[in-house]
């Protein structure tokens, strides 16, 4: 009869068990693979070199998204995705590292977004190309994310422009 009993409760709570490893499982993976990204050459321990170069940084507030993926790069987000008023927020940056350099700094996607008196968003994307860590080359977009778009192709010296007429100081070049 205690046999019996056993064999019912190990069943009753089989499912439990079976969600308790899975879960143990998916938090694990998660944790490494985070602790694999901000590890990398390219990752977090660039940003030196990042700022050496005048390309963004990867902020404090954000985090790492996406498996390491050598074709893909990496992505770095905030939480938020909306600034408050006169706010200028990092709001995402992807990573490609260059495969012909060992997976060192390659082309990195920065989104920035800054929200007027007016609470329309204005959105600013900078690309940037490094080659061999040390020359750089930049181009941008600029936009509203809401109706009317109005979006405009810029080169080096009106993204400097932009984030000047935004105060920004730490990503200008001059």
């Amino acid at each position: 009869m205690n046999g019996i009993m056993k064999n019912l409760n190990l069943k009753k709570h089989f499912f439990k068990i079976v969600l308790l490893i899975f879960g143990i499982y998916f938090a694990y993976s998660y944790f490494d693979n985070k602790s694999k990204i901000e590890n990398l050459d390219y990752g977090i321990k660039a940003n030196d070199l990042r700022k050496s170069l005048n390309v963004p940084i990867i902020d404090d507030y954000m985090t790492a998204e996406n498996k390491h993926d050598e074709f893909f790069g990496n992505r770095w987000k905030s939480w938020r995705q909306k600034p408050k008023t006169n706010e200028i927020l990092h709001v995402w940056k992807n990573i490609t590292p260059s495969e012909n350099e060992n997976f060192i700094l390659g082309k990195e996607t920065d989104a920035y977004r800054i929200k007027n008196e007016n609470g329309r968003i204005r959105q600013l994307n900078i690309f940037s190309k490094i080659k061999n860590d040390s020359s750089l080359k930049q181009n941008g977009k600029i936009f509203y994310n809401t109706e009317p778009r109005e979006e405009f192709e810029l080169n080096e010296i009106e993204i400097d422009s932009v984030l000047k007429s935004w105060n920004s100081k730490y990503i200008m070049k001059k």
